[in-house]
């Protein structure tokens, strides 16, 4: 039989680094999937170890569209991500999704998994409208469900949603002689009891990815959006688990959305007022929105057809070391 194959953007980046291991070393999908990876440099040492695991290698440029439809071209399926922060511009990153899609369209990709995130002004009423790296993905989302009927035969979308990244608590936790006495401390305009969905995004992006291209009745999964989450928890949790797995305390220190301001001055103003609004987000509205937790199991429903399970806090805290601050 032969394998189908399955385009991977980012291959050299945490998301689509994900999806290229898992697929690899699946034991089923590993059959029946092969991998070529998208990236900007071929020749760069991260591209060249996936050559050398008999991936096939592609480059394109985001801004280039017919490069998008030389790459694609024969896929299957493709796994398809952008980063907000190359340009920090989301009519650059709204136009290069859109690239992608269309690029999709013209080749006869079966099956596109975007890498998408909610419409935060449109969840929160207008009250938070400065997040553009979720909003201008959600809008290549919509952008795709208006277009992937257009294909012959029509296209399948699947719609992955990553959490926060456990990674980001690497520079998050902060310690400092002159503040809180040298404690290691995470200060976020949250609550202790915030509820937060955490993703460690360089192993299980590739686990919810694979479970859905994997998935028995891939159909069902159209026009799905899957909240991708290993682990929902509270600041309180957080620290908790840090300081027993580090075995130093490591401090919660709740902040006002103008401390926070305060604490991400250093960065343009652009930046420090989307990044607020963005843990506004999770405090008052659980990220993908009121209730998203008491969703969670539909999500985690493609896992169960292929078999994984995701990583804990507790387990990202001890694999990552060591800490030092």
């Amino acid at each position: 039989m032969s394998k189908k194959l399955v385009t991977v953007f980012g291959a050299t980046g945490n998301q689509g680094g994900a999806v290229v291991t898992t697929l690899l070393s699946h034991p089923t999908l590993s059959s029946h999937f092969s991998i070529r990876a998208i990236t900007r440099n071929t020749t760069s040492p991260k591209a060249q170890s996936l050559a050398s695991k008999g991936i096939e290698l592609a480059a394109a440029d985001l801004n280039n569209p017919e490069s998008l439809t030389a790459a694609i071209a024969g896929s299957h399926a493709v796994f398809a991500v952008t980063n907000y922060w190359d340009s920090a511009s989301k009519d650059t990153e709204v136009s290069q999704g859109r690239a992608i899609a269309d690029a999709c369209v013209a080749t006869g990709v079966k099956h596109i998994v975007w890498s998408a995130l909610p419409n935060v002004t449109e969840l929160t009423g207008g009250t938070l409208k400065k997040v553009e790296h979720f909003d201008g993905k959600h809008e290549i989302a919509m952008y795709i469900e208006r277009i992937k009927g257009t294909a012959s035969p029509p296209m399948l979308a699947t719609y992955f949603m990553p959490a926060f990244y456990m990674s980001n608590f690497r520079t998050m936790v902060r310690s400092s002689p002159n503040i809180n006495y040298g404690v290691p401390t995470l200060s976020l305009p949250w609550s202790p009891d915030t509820r937060v969905p955490l993703l460690d995004a360089a192993t299980d992006t590739g686990k919810f990815v694979a479970g859905i291209l994997g998935h028995p009745d891939p159909a069902s999964l159209n026009g799905t959006f899957i909240q991708a989450v290993s682990e929902w928890t509270s600041p309180s949790k957080i620290v908790s688990d840090m300081s027993s797995i580090i075995g130093r305390e490591v401090r919660f220190q709740s902040l006002s959305e103008e401390e926070a301001l305060q604490a991400f001055g250093h960065m343009p103003v652009k930046l420090s007022e989307e990044l607020v609004e963005n843990m506004v987000l999770i405090r008052d509205y659980s990220y993908y929105g009121r209730g998203a937790e008491e969703k969670q199991d539909e999500s985690n429903g493609v896992l169960g057809g292929v078999g994984l399970e995701t990583e804990t806090f507790r387990g990202w805290v001890g694999k990552v070391g060591p800490w030092e601050f």
